[in-house]
């Protein structure tokens, strides 16, 4: 009977860690640059959750993906596209912004909230 016992928790511990490592699924998300706002304004994800951005310039100007907080800030030139994955571990709001001047000004920010 304990060498049963042993074997069931020993079922039970392996199925722990194959659930623990399957995790939330990455959220993947577009987001387009236009002149002058992004497609997106906010994106909602779950701390310790992969986000994978894919960031596309379909405007006639040069815009950049401004993540302060996680030190991002990727240039895309007119008809060019990248993309970035980042995790946050804590929940909060985090902001992301064009830097190029006047960009912001008009509106070209956005948010991402973390639960």
């Amino acid at each position: 009977m304990t060498k049963r016992i042993s074997l069931q928790l020993a079922l039970i511990a392996a199925l722990t860690v194959l659930l623990a490592a399957c995790g939330t699924p990455a959220l993947k998300v577009e987001i387009v640059g236009h002149d002058i706002h992004w497609s997106m304004d906010t994106i909602y994800a779950k701390a310790g959750q992969t986000i994978e951005i894919t960031l596309r310039n379909e405007g006639a100007l040069d815009h950049n993906f401004v993540l302060a907080e996680q030190g991002i800030d990727e240039l895309l030139s007119p008809g060019t596209s990248t993309t970035i994955e980042i995790v946050f571990e804590e929940a909060g709001t985090y902001h992301y912004i064009c830097s190029i001047p006047g960009h912001e000004e008009a509106g070209m920010v956005g948010d991402i909230i973390v639960q």
